[in-house]
């Protein structure tokens, strides 16, 4: 049985999920951020994308330490493996994004979504915005509102 709780901590909502034994914890994004994603969204559906295979993807770590961050005060911010860098789209695969390899060391490309381009957007989107979700970035002193190498929502 899941059972939703609402009540305000901090200005942020907290919704816990209790499924069996196991207790999950979301904050809930700013309208603002919800209002400014749905918009993104909607002028990709008006678009005339052609592209039929592209691909989705968000670029890992593969060791901890410091990485860049475009959204961090020192412009830097440490990262555990398997943590999220960067959410992309690319339509001519991970060669053709990156043809003289990935931006920064210690990180792997993996595949997340395949579709058209209009999806992969879309898809990219959602991942993008919902990063403040994330436990890893839930757990740090400074939540951040898009993952650390991504310099805009997109």
């Amino acid at each position: 049985m899941t059972k939703v709780v609402n009540f305000p901590v901090n200005r942020k909502k907290i919704l816990f999920f209790v499924v069996g034994l196991s207790v999950l914890l979301f904050t809930t994004l700013p309208r603002s951020r919800v209002l400014k994603r749905d918009i993104e969204i909607d002028n990709i559906l008006k678009k005339d994308l052609t592209k039929e295979y592209c691909i989705q993807y968000a670029l890992i770590t593969t060791s901890e330490g410091y990485y860049p961050c475009y959204d961090c005060l020192d412009g830097k911010i440490y990262l555990y493996i398997g943590e999220v860098w960067k959410y992309g789209k690319t339509c001519n695969g991970e060669e053709g994004r990156y043809p003289n390899g990935l931006p920064i060391k210690n990180l792997a490309f993996i595949p997340q979504f395949y579709g058209t381009e209009q999806q992969c957007l879309i898809q990219e989107k959602y991942q993008i915005y919902s990063y403040p979700l994330l436990p890893e970035c839930q757990q740090r002193e400074e939540v951040l509102i898009r993952p650390p190498g991504n310099k805009i929502d997109r």
